[in-house]
């Protein structure tokens, strides 16, 4: 009985030392990130650089067309703004067109840039092509998860270019064109305009 009884708490001594080490592990173990939390906090640092083309960031970053002017200064020169131009959270709406009083046929044209919240996705390259539409291939739009195409209307005397930028998120359309001897808005140079303005 007394063998017995001394070997009990060396029992017991031993099991409480084998909890402790248990816990401490257990402990340690909690307080190391997991595997899926690396992954989630490698990705959070790689986002922390990339530009944000949602909605609400790029309409945010309109109060009026001035702040949308410069993206098409080259192409507006001589054209005054429309009165019906409008800018909220909901879109932007920027008209430039002929001046009263123009007696400059160079001045007889006009540019608008419209941007709108996405529906979530883009039409499939395909069907725009099968509508006769024409794609613009740009990098930084299809690695936005977009696509950019536009249906250009030629004439003897002007050429009308309807250019659309569409993101998940974003969509920009600029129509504008080519008169006279003044810069011609086309599909790439309206590109080149819709990155600037959703930031990428």
């Amino acid at each position: 009985m007394i063998r017995n009884a001394r070997f009990v708490p060396v029992v017991l001594l031993l099991a409480a030392a084998l909890n402790a080490c248990s816990s401490d592990d257990v402990d340690t173990a909690a307080n190391k990130p997991g595997a899926n939390e690396i992954v989630a906090d490698e990705i959070a640092d790689a986002d922390k650089g990339a530009p944000s083309t949602s909605a609400t960031d790029v309409l945010a970053g309109f109060s009026s067309c001035d702040d949308v002017s410069p993206a098409v200064a080259q192409y507006i020169v001589g054209l005054q703004e429309a009165p019906s131009n409008a800018v909220d959270e909901y879109g932007v709406l920027c008209n430039w067109e002929t001046p009263d009083g123009a007696t400059d046929l160079s001045q007889v044209r006009g540019v608008e840039v419209l941007i709108e919240p996405g529906i979530g996705q883009v039409p499939e390259m395909r069907d725009l092509e099968a509508g006769g539409l024409v794609i613009l291939p740009d990098a930084v739009i299809e690695d936005s998860g977009g696509v950019a195409y536009t249906f250009p209307v030629a004439t003897s005397v002007v050429g009308v270019v309807v250019t659309t930028i569409e993101t998940p998120d974003v969509k920009v359309t600029i129509t504008g064109g080519q008169w006279d001897d003044m810069p011609a808005l086309d599909g790439p140079a309206a590109v080149s305009a819709a990155k600037q303005l959703m930031g990428v």
